[in-house]
């Protein structure tokens, strides 16, 4: 992961002493030159070019809506953010299910399909694509201003420490921190490079380690319980550490050019619900889906299950191009649907006394846990150790 390159700490060593030392009047650009660069070097021209184009048109279709140009500027710029998103992440795993659907009916997968797979996705692509469509449904659907300075907007669009781990920014919060840029406070400094430090252990001395202990249990011939609800408990401490871990570096690097990015954990493994995991796992993309596809879909007002699962999925394979991360969402949306059900049915399970909170815990999280091997193992796999959690006697 870039963070962890020996290049992104000398570029950081170089750049937010040199932004301190810049004059107030000169930090907007040099912010924006510093993350251009950041963008250059890991992504290179072919990785840059679509996400200039992408927020050009962005930034265009948002003057244009807000200066009452009609619906089809809205309706065109979000199919191409969302097409652009599509083609560069999703377009392997689009192809794989086309070749397999030709070769069922006895044809033959066409020549071109290589050409296609052979297209490397941009350097975070989706965080690209869900803040710009963030941006111009805010300014088409809540009537928000557009950003009409295009300094502050391509300082939104490739702000470097969000741009590759997140989190989501959402551009009424950020921009207006552009319009009085300053140094940090002396006070705030050490609390920043803290959090950095915290973010490097996470990812390094937990998630990483975890990742080695792993890969040994994962060699076993045959699986039983004990082996399996190993794996699930660490896969979601090891996904958990690592998401986090970065999630602190990115907040961390923020703090320290004083700026602000919203927090995206807060204790999930708490949660006595699946409403509440919601809540503290991967913040900005939870109330991302729910604000910008849930809500759209028609939310709680009609087919609020079908809404349910149809968000969740799509949660889902925002986290990869493959069918386990939209049986995870499916897995995860099912569950909500029937939480909300048992809470109608049943309120007094979900009250805040001791031992439903107790309950609540343990059904969250066993859920929860469970959902990582749907999340990391392909079907089968997942099939193989949900059959071995039927065995409790150790296996060669």
């Amino acid at each position: 992961m870039l963070f962890l390159e020996i290049w992104f700490w000398l570029f950081v060593a170089i750049v937010i002493p040199a932004y301190w030392l810049c004059p107030r009047a000169l930090k907007l650009p040099a912010l924006l030159l510093a993350s251009a660069v950041f963008q250059w070097h890991f992504a290179g021209p072919a990785g840059v070019a679509p996400v200039v184009v992408l927020g050009i048109l962005t930034y265009v279709a948002g003057l244009l809506i807000a200066d009452g140009a009609r619906r089809a500027v809205f309706t065109f710029s979000w199919i191409a953010i969302v097409g652009a998103l599509a083609f560069y992440k999703y377009a392997d795993f689009l192809l794989d299910n086309a070749a397999w659907i030709v070769e069922q009916r006895g044809g033959y997968e066409p020549y071109w399909f290589d050409a296609f797979r052979l297209i490397a996705a941009p350097l975070g692509i989706s965080f690209f694509a869900f803040e710009f469509v963030h941006y111009l449904y805010e300014v088409r659907v809540h009537r928000r201003p557009p950003i009409r300075d295009p300094l502050r907007f391509a300082v939104f669009a490739i702000f470097f420490p969000s741009l590759a781990a997140g989190p989501i920014k959402r551009f009424p919060d950020f921009v207006p921190q552009l319009d009085a840029l300053t140094n940090p406070p002396l006070a705030a400094i050490w609390p920043a490079v803290k959090r950095v430090i915290r973010g490097l252990f996470k990812k390094i001395c937990i998630a990483d380690v975890l990742v080695e202990a792993i890969h040994v249990f994962e060699e076993v011939p045959e699986y039983n319980a004990p082996i399996v609800i190993l794996l699930a408990v660490m896969q979601g401490f090891r996904i958990y550490y690592d998401f986090a871990g970065y999630t602190d570096i990115a907040l961390g690097l923020a703090q320290l050019l004083n700026l602000r990015l919203p927090e995206n954990f807060n204790r999930p493994y708490f949660a006595t619900s699946l409403r509440e995991f919601w809540r503290r796992w991967h913040m900005s993309l939870s109330t991302w889906i729910r604000d910008y596809i849930y809500i759209p879909l028609g939310g709680n007002r009609a087919h609020r299950g079908l809404n349910l699962l149809i968000a969740m999925m799509l949660c889902g394979l925002w986290h990869g191009a493959a069918w386990n991360f939209a049986l995870w969402g499916l897995f995860h949306g099912a569950g909500l649907v029937a939480e909300a059900g048992a809470r109608r049915a049943v309120p007094r399970l979900f009250t805040d006394a001791w031992p439903q909170r107790m309950l609540g815990w343990c059904v969250c999280y066993t859920y929860v846990t469970y959902g990582w091997l749907i999340f990391f193992y392909p079907v089968e796999e997942v099939w193989r150790m949900t059959k071995g959690l039927l065995v409790w006697h150790s296996v060669g």
